[in-house]
């Protein structure tokens, strides 16, 4: 007589007694998530290494603003690429990260830089602005700051938005950024959290290296994600008549 295991064979694979298949186990999710997340991180900065050349290679000085403004002209697709990805993962629980995070960078690529561009040259004037101000301090200088500091904080918060509705959805320029500032006022919750997740970010930087902004990229969107799935699917169910269009 044969003797008795603790699982069942199935016409799919091995099924262990608890239901779940072999390879299906805690361990093996997590350690495809850190696959995942690190393949997809490394195609992130492979889409930013002309950024991290100049970065790395020329002197920090805002008279080479221009340099690094089209630098970064290639990091709005690569963030789209990432989102698209990462939402992937969050909804069907796998994904394909060479195959996927192309096909987003490639889907998305145009639509991508009439988000980006306007987006980096308004945060590229402010940050000059914000060094003039601070270079030359006063009372009203300082107010100014302080104003520039909150406007870029709600750039920030606004652009987890706007690259998500990109990555998943197909909406006008003007649509992405309505439903962004709506989105972020009417899901207080997921807008709070995700201006604790940038302040986290900050903070990492401050105490190790701006590399860790690079280096944890996939991480660090990974959990703006996981905090706007409910906003992706309150889109999705809102504004989309019955198709599927981020597939």
């Amino acid at each position: 007589m044969a003797t008795p295991t603790n699982m069942n064979d199935t016409k799919d694979g091995i099924v262990m007694d608890n239901g779940k298949e072999f390879g299906q186990g805690i361990l093996s999710v997590i350690t495809n998530h850190i696959y995942w997340l690190g393949l997809i991180n490394f195609y992130f900065v492979l889409c930013n290494i002309v950024f991290l050349f100049f970065f790395i290679s020329l002197i920090p000085s805002f008279s080479n603003i221009i340099v690094y403004f089209l630098a970064l002209i290639p990091t709005g697709p690569a963030l789209t690429a990432l989102f698209y990805t990462l939402n992937k993962l969050i909804r069907e629980k796998e994904i394909s990260p060479t195959k996927d995070f192309f096909y987003g960078y490639k889907m998305n690529f145009v639509e991508t830089l009439k988000i980006w561009l306007p987006m980096l040259l308004v945060v590229s004037i402010l940050v000059v602005d914000l060094q003039y101000l601070n270079q030359n301090p006063s009372t009203m200088n300082q107010v100014f700051a302080g104003i520039i500091l909150v406007g870029l904080l709600l750039i920030g918060t606004i652009s987890v938005y706007v690259f998500s509705i990109a990555a998943n959805f197909k909406f006008r320029v003007r649509d992405i950024f309505r439903l962004s500032a709506y989105y972020s006022f009417y899901k207080i919750k997921a807008t709070t959290g995700n201006i604790g997740i940038v302040i986290v970010t900050l903070f990492l930087m401050n105490v190790t290296s701006d590399f860790i902004l690079l280096l944890l990229a996939s991480l660090i969107c990974y959990t703006m994600v996981l905090n706007t799935h409910t906003v992706m699917e309150d889109i999705r169910l809102n504004f989309i008549k019955n198709e599927n269009i981020d597939e």
